[in-house]
């Protein structure tokens, strides 16, 4: 009896061992990084009237594109808008699906970095508004389908600024994205710098508006980032002027997108009917990038999009310009 005991026993054991040992964490499937995180940065030109008229219907069409690029599930990731002003831009944030959304300082913010009472808004609190000080607030608007923390910025200023550009209160945002699987979030930096022609402004004046800007930026980053955290700048930085794209440049601490996409021989492709040109140099819109110390980054493809007309007219005087960029790890498989 005792031996039949034991063998019945034993089996017991063997058949509850996997229910005991194993830990509940392991039952659930790991979090995996995505291959491919995708940025788009966009000046939709939504200027106040009567700046800027009939703009609500190519607005509206904006957000359909992008509401069609989700339900196909090639929708950015991470969508980044300048010159967004006013409630009609609104309908880019209800149609387009994103869950976190942040609004960039508005016409009476000052220059705080932190403590600010703005932040990742959800639901229908993005229609709240600030009261008003300047003409126009900064127009920047992050989009997110990945969590959003710690949002910060600064304003550019009275002194860092030229022209027409002074009417509005053009800053630079930073928020932290945290992306699945990885231990550290990504930087995420936007901004829109001071135009040149078109802000009727001297151009020496207009010049070192621009580079007072970049200062300013390269202060910002040197406070709010580290070189362990993966970074990507987007935005219209006006940087189609050579003299300003090289000052740029010389005082960023990142790599463009572009450059290393055409220039590097990395395996990295132009979408549609893009042209280097449009990438490199001949365009204000840009990003840039670089690795963090335990996730790597690289742009494998870049298209120009948001290119067609509605009633004759273009839907921004910009193009959207957007990167894909491949996520890797510096962990060894086997840690």
């Amino acid at each position: 009896m005792y031996a039949r005991f034991s063998i019945r026993w034993c089996k017991l054991l063997f058949a509850l061992a996997p229910l005991v040992l194993v830990p509940s964490a392991a039952l659930s499937a790991p979090t995996v990084m995505p291959q491919t995180l995708r940025i788009l940065t966009y000046n939709i030109n939504a200027l106040p009237s009567p700046v800027k008229r009939h703009k609500t219907s190519r607005l509206n069409r904006i957000a359909q594109i992008l509401k069609e690029r989700r339900a196909q599930g090639t929708q950015p990731d991470i969508v980044v808008l300048q010159e967004a002003f006013g409630s009609r831009c609104d309908v880019i944030i209800e149609q387009s699906g994103y869950k976190y959304v942040v609004r960039g300082p508005g016409r009476k913010t000052g220059k705080l970095a932190r403590g600010t009472s703005w932040g990742v808004e959800g639901g229908r609190s993005y229609t709240k508004r600030l009261k008003p000080q300047k003409f126009m607030g900064s127009g920047l608007i992050i989009l997110s389908d990945y969590e959003i923390k710690n949002p910060v910025f600064t304003t550019f200023g009275g002194k860092a600024c030229a022209g027409l550009d002074c009417l509005a209160n053009k800053a630079i945002v930073m928020t932290e994205i945290s992306i699945p699987g990885m231990d550290t979030p990504i930087n995420l930096v936007t901004s829109h710098f001071n135009s040149n022609r078109s802000a009727k402004a001297p151009g020496a004046v207009r010049l070192r508006a621009h580079q007072k800007q970049t200062d300013i930026l390269a202060k910002f980053l040197s406070r709010t980032t580290n070189m362990d955290a993966p970074l990507i700048l987007a935005g219209d930085f006006n940087t189609k002027l050579p003299v300003r794209y090289q000052y740029f440049r010389e005082e960023i601490n990142a790599l463009d997108a572009a450059e290393t996409c055409l220039t590097t021989g990395m395996n990295c492709v132009l979408g549609g009917e893009t042209l280097p040109s449009e990438v490199l140099y001949l365009t204000d819109d840009k990003q840039f990038y670089r690795s963090g110390s335990a996730t790597l980054l690289r742009p494998v493809f870049i298209e120009r999009n948001f290119r067609e007309q509605l009633d004759g007219r273009d839907l921004s005087d910009h193009d959207g310009y957007e990167v894909h960029y491949a996520l890797g790890s510096t962990k060894k498989a086997d840690q």
